[in-house]
């Protein structure tokens, strides 16, 4: 969510939030005012972003998606040692 509030993004109701946090100038999670929060993480209902910290954020957003570490190929002429 780099970019404005999008249509797919997480809708807050306004009513449940202080006026600092419907202004960007607290968290809408934790209230905490600083440093000021600067991860968007969803909007209003008016299209207005809402802002969260990074601790937050981090909760609130999706993890990205990573595909599982592979085990690693075979080297030719390479032998493992068995162990016992």
């Amino acid at each position: 969510m780099d970019g404005g509030p999008t249509a797919t993004a997480r809708l807050f109701d306004p009513d449940g939030l202080t006026c600092a946090q419907r202004n960007g100038d607290a968290c809408v999670v934790c209230h905490k005012k600083w440093p000021r929060p600067r991860m968007r993480v969803g909007r209003l209902p008016d299209g207005v972003a809402v802002l969260a910290c990074g601790e937050c954020a981090d909760a609130l957003l999706p993890a990205p998606a990573t595909a599982p570490c592979p085990f690693p190929a075979p080297v030719p002429g390479r032998r493992r040692a068995a162990l016992s």
